[in-house]
């Protein structure tokens, strides 16, 4: 049964003529005629009395009647409905992100994301890296941030954000004076690592490894925020991501320490299914985030005005 059908066989019954129903639907009479036959032979029942004037409908045309404005007013809907997603007037818009993204960049970009389209309903979710590629691809989430290239055939990955790693130390501490710094020199200190195994991780004790200097890695936290914290205290120092100790170098809580062998980036990838799978609404996110600059407070697109306007 095709809609077509139904449509012919509705205006059959709202014209009560054939030839009117035809011109209606800007086609000839037989094609109405053959279209509602048709219709008829799957049903198994003549829907119009073809030997009056008027096309009444037969009691199994009156049965099908209702249930036909039915299907029609259900296409209808679900044209109406997508066009309003295309038009980003409603829909819905799942994020992952690791740790460093949820607290230091997310919240800027599903702001600006937010005020350029106040219909799309948000949810982000904090998530390791590891995780964030297998619910992308059970739908579960329709964009992610990582720290590396999963490689998948399914999904698309591309560098949005790339940042260093830097030595922070707490205010007073004996290298917090000094412009710049041998790692040798760092063999003596005790550092708050992330608990996380993660490739940057392993990248900053291979460097310590190929120069000779050990690594004493005496407390291990689960949260950049909490490692700042005991940093801030005189705990230890750390090597942390330049994006996450930013606020706190600014207001003087930790000191950042330039060190010339540390030349380790952090790379932050934004992953997503292939663009017939996604969503307007993920389209929209995606594209906000390639032509804006959020490691600023302005929020400002690259080459545009800071006032947004809605689509």
């Amino acid at each position: 049964m095709e809609l077509g059908q139904l449509e012919t066989f509705l205006t059959i019954a709202r014209e009560k003529s054939f030839s009117r129903a035809a011109e209606r639907l800007f086609r000839t009479q037989p094609a109405i005629s053959l279209a509602l036959k048709r219709l008829e032979e799957e049903l198994g029942e003549l829907l119009v009395d073809r030997t009056t004037k008027g096309g009444t409908l037969t009691d199994a045309g009156e049965t099908l009647l209702p249930l036909a404005r039915r299907m029609l007013d259900l296409r209808q809907q679900i044209t109406d409905t997508f066009g309003t997603l295309k038009g980003l007037q409603q829909g819905r818009l799942n994020i992952g992100a690791n740790e460093s993204m949820s607290e230091f960049l997310l919240p800027r970009m599903l702001l600006a994301y937010q005020r350029a389209y106040p219909d799309i309903k948000l949810q982000a979710y904090r998530q390791s890296s590891e995780r964030i590629p297998s619910e992308i691809l059970e739908h579960r989430l329709d964009v992610g941030f990582v720290s590396y290239d999963p490689h998948h055939p399914e999904l698309r990955s591309e560098v949005v954000y790339r940042d260093q790693m830097v030595l922070v130390v707490p205010p007073g501490h004996r290298l917090s004076g000094r412009r710049s710094i041998d790692l040798k020199v760092l063999g003596d200190e005790t550092f708050i690592a992330h608990n996380a195994l993660t490739p940057t991780r392993a990248a900053i004790i291979e460097l310590f490894a190929k120069c000779g200097t050990p690594l004493r890695m005496t407390m291990e936290l689960g949260t950049l925020s909490t490692i700042q914290d005991f940093v801030a205290q005189g705990a230890g120092v750390a090597i942390l991501p330049h994006l996450t100790v930013a606020g706190a170098v600014a207001e003087g809580r930790l000191v950042e320490v330039p060190v010339r062998q540390l030349k380790v980036e952090k790379l932050i990838r934004m992953v997503h299914r292939r663009e017939e799978a996604l969503s307007h609404a993920a389209k929209a996110f995606i594209q906000l985030v390639k032509t804006s600059d959020f490691t600023t407070p302005a929020l400002t697109p690259r080459g545009k005005s800071s006032r947004r306007s809605r689509p």
